[in-house]
């Protein structure tokens, strides 16, 4: 049976722009990592096993100057994980893996003076069921909500971004004895958002 394994996600930001860290007035920057690994196996037996992981995120940065200026980030999200098997002198296993990651930056200037924004989402989830042996069954199954947003501004305008997330990953196999089934599914996503006014 195919073991499902997390890869890592690594965010490489490289702003070549001299709007970054030059502007002065208002700068935000927002990073967060996010990582859950789930795994049930069954070996031989009469047995069943579930598992769970509930993960929430709820971010903010908000600024203001005068003049006005302003500057808003936000992250909210919900992600979850659920495992479970059930067998009768079965070899079950499900494995589920979920790494991502967002970063936001902002540098609003002063009054009319120039303003950016960058924005990153990424998340990659894997998961596998696989079963042999005796009869069984096993479910693995992932949602996802992530909302990423930025509002920046000054006299000469405002500036938004926004990503949104939504997906859900499910797999299940069962079977008889003497049969043989895997599943194996694996979802990426990757969002970049860049503007400025300079």
């Amino acid at each position: 049976m195919s073991k499902v394994i997390a890869a890592s996600v690594i965010v490489a930001l490289v702003i070549s722009t001299a709007a970054f860290g030059q502007l002065g007035l208002i700068t935000q920057v927002q990073n967060s990592t996010i990582g859950l690994d789930n795994t049930v196996t069954l070996l031989h037996g009469h047995q069943t096993a579930s598992s769970s992981q509930q993960l929430g995120l709820d971010l903010c940065q908000d600024t203001c100057e005068t003049c006005p200026t302003w500057a808003t980030q936000s992250l909210v999200g919900a992600i979850g994980e659920v495992a479970s098997a059930c067998g009768e002198c079965a070899l079950i296993e499900v494995a589920q893996g979920l790494v991502g990651g967002t970063t936001q930056m902002q540098e609003i200037g002063k009054c009319t003076e120039p303003k950016a924004q960058l924005q990153t989402v990424n998340l990659m989830a894997n998961q596998g069921v696989g079963r042999s042996n005796g009869p069984g069954s096993g479910t693995a199954l992932h949602t996802i909500v992530l909302g990423a947003a930025q509002n920046g501004g000054n006299a000469s305008g405002q500036m938004t971004e926004r990503s949104n997330i939504i997906g859900v990953q499910n797999s299940g196999v069962s079977g008889q004895a003497a049969s043989t089934g895997v599943v194996n599914s694996s979802m990426s996503v990757c969002t970049t958002q860049s503007q400025a006014s300079l």
